[in-house]
């Protein structure tokens, strides 16, 4: 097995679609992952008619400490150097020189931006530390209450749309609309497992902190491995115009060679890099 085993989560049908979706989110608060995982980002898409993919190695700790390479894979093989020439117009005014560059600035190396991302992120499902009052405790029907929520008010209304099969699990597909902060509250449609209730499939309002990102609809695919979700595949529906007037089109991001790893950190030269306006962040 790759990963320890979180506590068995069972329940008895479900009574209403919310009762679904709040089960969705203790089991996926209750998973225990381990204590760092390795991985590579692989982003991919069309840079004008160029298919482009980018590859980053990757670590996150069980803290939620996210390193990565800032260089992609293919950047360190093959490094761009700068062609043709700079021209740029200077004026004086009253001492101070104002230096304006023409045409376009230099093509970023990445196609969306250095990847700061983890394949633990739960897209809003996971409670917050915060909210844990007490430890972790059973009920008549086995599934672990992990988290107690001070307050009433609801994040969504939620509506049980059928029960398809996803990759070959059968699931309860959810229709969520929200009744608040709608860009903090993404999740659209949820696919999660009868028997689990783990993640299978996700349809968000948007990701990542900055726009176009978080103004553009994504699907997400997971995994689940030895009772651990994992995000394996995240795949913008719509055209990304990105800062520096790169146009990207059908940009998927893929999580490749996940593993569990207790070896040193110090054995890659893997940073949290500086934040910069491209910078793939989660909120």
């Amino acid at each position: 097995m790759l990963f320890a085993q979180a506590a068995p989560v069972t329940a008895s049908s479900a009574q209403d679609a919310y009762g679904i979706f709040m089960r969705a989110r203790s089991a996926v608060s209750a998973v225990q992952y381990p204590g760092r995982m390795d991985y590579t980002i692989a982003i991919s898409g069309l840079a004008g008619k160029t298919p482009v993919t980018n590859h980053y190695r990757a670590s996150t700790l069980v803290d939620g400490t996210i390193r990565v390479a800032p260089i992609s894979l293919e950047e360190a093989a093959s490094p761009r150097v700068p062609h043709g020439i700079n021209v740029s117009i200077s004026a004086g005014f009253y001492g101070a020189a104002i230096v304006i560059p023409l045409g376009p600035p230099p093509p970023s190396a990445d196609l969306i931006g250095v990847p700061l991302i983890a394949p633990t992120y739960m897209f809003g499902l996971k409670y917050p530390q915060t909210t844990l009052t007490a430890p972790p405790t059973a009920d008549a029907s086995g599934l672990r209450t992990i988290a107690v929520v001070s307050t009433a008010t609801k994040d969504y209304s939620v509506i049980l749309v059928d029960t398809p099969v996803v990759d070959q699990t059968p699931c309860y597909h959810l229709r969520l609309v929200p009744l608040r902060k709608p860009h903090d509250n993404r999740l659209r449609e949820l696919w999660v497992g009868m028997s689990d209730y783990l993640p299978r499939q996700a349809f968000i309002a948007g990701n990542f902190t900055t726009a176009p990102l978080v103004d553009v609809p994504w699907s997400i695919d997971f995994a689940v491995v030895d009772s651990v979700p994992l995000v394996v595949r995240e795949a913008a529906a719509a055209t990304l115009y990105l800062p520096h007037r790169r146009v990207v089109r059908e940009a998927t991001i893929a999580f490749e060679n996940i593993r569990a790893d207790e070896t040193s950190i110090f054995d890659r030269p893997l940073i949290t890099p500086a934040m910069t306006d491209t910078t793939l962040v989660e909120p």
